[in-house]
């Protein structure tokens, strides 16, 4: 009776990722940034970003039970753009009633922009990570977000779009904050 059981669970499992393999392809996510704010004049810009990209490795990909691949997930625009988009405006947003001067710089180190689906038999989880050190005057904050949406279905483009769009605003508030104690800071 175990044998069977375990025959049937084998089997089950074997068909799934049969079936999973034929939706296997790469899927293109769009991030709209727009709703971070305007994207500043470069003339009027008050803070310079320098991001630099510090992963071992890209994490980007939709798996399905046991990891196996099912394809890429692209991002658009890339991970690095996003960052250096939120940390300009966060960084303007801070910085705008401060008088003209020299630009500030701010240092950001990627060290996570990941976006995955882990699987089980019942259902994925969509995870998007993102773990940041900004850095200026000095003094450095990290900040590590993670947002995940558990789905009873294929993980789709509208479906990994709503989690990495949940991480992105979620970044962006935290990096306000912590811009607003690097930046404000007496010096």
């Amino acid at each position: 009776m175990k044998t069977l059981k375990i025959r049937s669970f084998l089997l089950f499992s074997i068909f799934v990722l049969l079936v999973s393999s034929a939706f296997a392809s790469d899927v293109f996510v769009s991030v709209d940034l727009s709703k971070l704010g305007s994207e500043p004049i470069e003339e009027l810009r008050r803070a310079k970003v320098v991001v630099i990209d510090l992963r071992k490795e890209l994490n980007l990909e939709r798996t399905t039970i046991g990891g196996v691949s099912m394809g890429n997930i692209n991002l658009t625009p890339s991970a690095t753009d996003i960052v250096r988009r939120v940390v300009e405006v966060k960084a303007d947003e801070v910085l705008l009633g401060e008088p003209f001067g020299d630009p500030q710089t701010v240092y950001c180190g990627i060290r996570a922009f990941d976006v995955t689906t882990p699987a089980t038999l019942l259902y994925w989880d969509i995870n998007a990570k993102i773990d940041i050190i900004l850095r200026a005057r000095k003094q450095d904050r990290v900040i590590t977000i993670l947002a995940t949406e558990r789905t009873y279905v294929w993980p789709s483009e509208a479906i990994i779009q709503r989690v990495v769009t949940d991480a992105v605003t979620r970044f962006g508030a935290e990096a306000e904050r912590a811009l607003n104690d690097l930046l404000k800071a007496p010096r």
